[in-house]
């Protein structure tokens, strides 16, 4: 039997900057200065609700509003916010799918897909920019369409029962300590990327 090999995408295979949004929603009309905790490990609760689908995008751009005081138009709330995908996939990206695709689902039955924490506006910027990986794996799993969004151990689960694979024959490739430690937590293999 085979193994599924779960990928994340942003910082694995996409180049993302947390800097640019968090810069890029400051200089926004009508910021009231207060902190934007946006990040890989850490990040404020609107965020998370919107990656995982809880909240339309509407209700996004009014919660945003409401926070940090923002009197930008959508078109300029949703450029801030997107500021983060400017880079595009990292020039290795193809080849750095291939190469862990070869190393943990190489056997007959494996499967690869990847599982990302997205928001709909970041899907919909980004979606034809990951094309060239996307056509590489079997399913991309979204969270904001799943409604599961890592760590919580239920987005692995849901992917592996969607997959049929059990979290011992699934191994994680991903730049989180806090998904890496999660999946480590089911059983799953876990390759921690640090760039």
């Amino acid at each position: 039997m085979g193994s599924l090999l779960i990928i994340d995408l942003g910082g694995v295979l996409f180049d993302i900057d947390f800097g640019r949004t968090r810069t890029a929603m400051m200089q926004l009309d009508g910021y009231n200065g207060r902190p934007i905790t946006f990040g890989v490990e850490q990040q404020d609760g609107i965020f998370v609700a919107y990656d995982r689908g809880d909240i339309s995008t509407a209700e996004f751009r009014s919660e945003l509003r409401q926070l940090y005081g923002f009197t930008a138009d959508d078109r300029s709330i949703d450029r801030a916010w997107c500021a983060i995908l400017d880079r595009g996939l990292f020039p290795f990206a193809v080849d750095e799918l291939n190469r862990l695709t070869s190393a943990y689902a190489a056997t007959p039955g494996s499967r690869v897909v990847i599982l990302s924490n997205i928001s709909e506006l970041h899907y919909l910027d980004c979606a034809e920019r990951c094309r060239p990986v996307f056509d590489l794996v079997e399913r991309v799993y979204l969270s904001y369409v799943i409604r599961r969004r890592k760590p919580d151990p239920e987005a692995f689960l849901y992917v592996c029962r969607q997959e049929g694979f059990a979290p011992s024959d699934t191994v994680l490739v991903d730049d989180s300590s806090a998904n890496c430690a999660s999946a480590r937590e089911l059983g799953m293999t876990v390759v921690h990327v640090q760039r």
